[in-house]
């Protein structure tokens, strides 16, 4: 977590966590709400970190509504946002998708993709620098995806971790606080009118997730069942199962630019672990 030990970060969100133990200023109100945006003190940013642009015109809302100076806008997207189902290991120069997919996700994907336009086209016509980051799936403390989360919960509850027996594809992860530090150098950097995918190197599977966990935990049984098994017992699958969800990045770009590094599974998940361990045990 940036602190204000090394910035004056002020917070905007609805207000579900307060943040002011970090030495943060916060304002509380929805991101849609133009007048409050328009009522915030007049005050120079040298950069806005979005987190949570989903929808088209939630970026051109915020630079058009706030009345103060944006030195630096930096669109928190996803890597989810290239074109699908290419076979190919995607940089930042893959295409983006252009099909509109039915459902959710679907409709995430496409907003993201819209988002990522209007980025480039609010920027040139306010004339405000910018940075697109597209993490992989993030996790580690303080996720509210009920993704790596759900694992401790079974082991708290004293389940096994089952493993999809006949899963073949292979997914990455990003720490969350890699995320963060690759935030933080776009901005030491001024990393201007930049793309960079921000996820590991590491192909790993379910497997390779448990058997971090085993080592912070030896009692932590793992058993295996197939695919359909679990989807019967509405087992928590969060990951690509099959070839055919499978889609690998390439996330070199950063550190090879700006230095960054990224935690190992194991050590992030140990962080992970020790995290929401106390969480569950409430």
């Amino acid at each position: 977590m940036m602190t204000s030990e090394k910035f004056d970060l002020t917070i905007v969100n609805r207000g579900h966590y307060s943040m002011k133990q970090f030495g943060v200023k916060e304002y509380f109100f929805d991101r849609h709400d133009i007048e409050a945006w328009k009522n915030l003190p007049r005050e120079d940013y040298d950069a806005v970190v979005d987190l949570c642009a989903y929808q088209v015109g939630d970026i051109q809302k915020v630079i058009e509504a706030y009345q103060g100076t944006i030195r630096h806008y930096i669109f928190i997207s996803t890597v989810d946002v290239y074109k699908r189902q290419t076979g190919l290991c995607k940089d930042e120069k893959h295409p983006l998708e252009d099909r509109h997919f039915a459902g959710e996700i679907g409709e995430y994907i496409y907003q993201k993709v819209q988002l990522e336009d209007e980025l480039k086209y609010i920027s040139k016509t306010h004339h405000i620098p910018y940075t697109s980051i597209r993490p992989g799936n993030i996790y580690g403390p303080f996720n509210y995806a009920p993704r790596e989360s759900e694992f401790v919960k079974y082991i708290v509850q004293g389940l096994p971790l089952i493993v999809p027996s006949d899963a073949n594809a292979k997914f990455q992860l990003v720490y969350v606080e890699d995320v963060a530090r690759a935030i933080i150098l776009v901005i030491e950097n001024k990393s201007y009118n930049k793309v960079y995918n921000v996820v590991s190197s590491q192909y790993i599977q379910y497997r390779d997730i448990y058997d971090c966990l085993k080592k912070c935990n030896q009692e932590i049984q793992i058993i295996e069942q197939p695919i359909q098994k679990l989807l019967d017992l509405e087992y928590v699958l969060p990951y690509p199962l099959t070839l055919e969800e499978m889609e690998l990045y390439n996330g070199e770009a950063i550190c090879k630019e700006l230095d960054l590094e990224y935690t190992s599974l194991e050590i992030g998940m140990k962080k992970t672990y020790q995290a929401f361990l106390p969480v569950f045990k409430q």
